[in-house]
């Protein structure tokens, strides 16, 4: 009985020795802590809008809170349908997620993609609006017109930054304003709007057929739902910048300058080319989902718009919370998106039992600032257990003291 228990003992001893080992492990890998560091910003985040519900109108949460965690479900037309419409409203958030995403990559905040957006849109609507005569090639040079007009809208912020060391942040997000601006004053020319804006709504015509995405088989599965290949380019997308930040000699040389300029410049990288070259890149990823996001059929067939409006393209924005929980990871930017897509396609469905779509503004706020506190305690879960450990040593040395006094004060 008693070697038994002994051969118990040793066995729950090396599996604990065993985990311990395991743990130390996974704690070394940044995947394993970016992952912690989402699941708990998620948490929390989750956590935070149901107790907001809750002060409210604490008659309606329960309701509330199970339309929040439905998502997509709570779709009338089914689960599908639903499914097909979040796919859709998240395609062009994977683009500008992965866009800062590959800036944070490589050292970078580019926070101007809502503006590289723009300007990718507003191209890609004018050749597919205008450019009747390319007949078959009009979707193709519509789409590298998007990207291109990113791509340069993007370097002006990267070349402010490797010439004269301008912060990316700064020029970039005023960036926005100027594409907003720009890009609302060219369609209000003379020139431009009576060819592409439609008098009555203010909003951009639909571009020609030849220059819409197509819908694949999509329109057979999910009808009605909006959804288009585009999903497809940018789940495309996101495995290509992987591959190239990770694989390539190219992307190596972007993240050296990213972690240590002067190292990557004493190692013979041009450090001011591929500061112009990451920015670009990046505002290249914005502008493609823009022509992506114009050039779609839209939910009702109908092709999607542009309103010419002084608000800043909401798209842009969505993607800095999206990249930042998926700690810039290119193929967790799929991720994240979709649960940012989730939650989002909730508000709608919220308002009807007494709650504004805004509360999903406010937990994914919540999420993204917990995302990097949350990132930052996995990544010290060692030192905030000694820290620990300390207090528990230092209290139980207490104790002992206060015991010995005690029992010299009785003798």
């Amino acid at each position: 009985m008693n070697k038994t228990y002994e051969n118990l003992v040793s066995f729950l001893k090396k599996a604990k020795d065993k985990t311990k080992v395991y743990y130390k492990k996974l704690r070394s890998n940044d995947s394993f802590n970016a992952i912690t560091g989402a699941i708990l910003a998620i948490f929390i985040g989750l956590l935070f809008g149901v107790i907001l519900m809750v002060i409210i109108n604490p008659d309606n949460a329960r309701e509330g809170i199970s339309r929040l965690f439905k998502g997509y479900l709570n779709d009338p037309r089914g689960g599908s349908i639903g499914f097909a419409k979040m796919l859709t409203s998240a395609t062009p958030i994977i683009f500008t997620g992965l866009a800062v995403a590959f800036a944070f990559k490589t050292g970078l905040f580019n926070i101007g993609a809502s503006g590289q957006y723009t300007v990718g849109l507003f191209a890609a609507a004018l050749v597919g609006i205008l450019g009747d005569k390319l007949n078959s090639f009009q979707w193709i040079v519509a789409v590298l017109a998007g990207m291109a007009s990113g791509f340069i809208w993007g370097a002006i912020p990267g070349i402010f930054k490797a010439k004269y060391n301008v912060h990316e942040v700064i020029t970039s997000i005023m960036f926005n304003y100027v594409a907003m601006y720009v890009v609302n004053g060219l369609l209000n020319s003379d020139y431009l709007k009576t060819k592409v804006i439609n008098g009555t709504t203010n909003r951009t015509i639909a571009v020609d057929q030849n220059a819409r995405t197509s819908y694949g088989f999509f329109d057979t599965m999910f009808p009605n739902s909006g959804l288009d290949i585009s999903i497809f380019i940018a789940l495309g997308t996101a495995i290509l910048i992987y591959f190239i930040l990770n694989k390539t000699v190219f992307g190596r040389e972007l993240k050296s300058v990213g972690l240590n300029r002067d190292a990557a410049k004493y190692a013979g990288v041009n450090e001011k080319k591929s500061i112009i070259l990451s920015m670009a890149i990046s505002g290249m990823l914005a502008g493609l989902g823009g022509a992506l996001f114009i050039l779609g059929p839209s939910v009702y067939n109908l092709g999607n718009v542009y309103a010419v409006e002084n608000v800043i393209a909401g798209a842009g924005f969505d993607g800095i919370p999206v990249a930042l929980l998926a700690s810039s990871n290119p193929i967790g930017v799929i991720f994240s998106t979709m649960f940012v897509a989730y939650i989002e396609i909730a508000g709608g469905p919220m308002q009807s039992v007494g709650f504004v779509k805004e509360i999903v503004d406010i937990i994914i706020a919540v999420i993204l600032y917990f995302s990097a506190f949350a990132l930052i305690m996995t990544q010290n879960l060692d030192k905030i257990g000694t820290i620990f450990k300390k207090v528990k040593f230092k209290k139980k040395k207490k104790d002992d003291i206060n015991h010995l006094e005690t029992k010299a004060g009785e003798n």
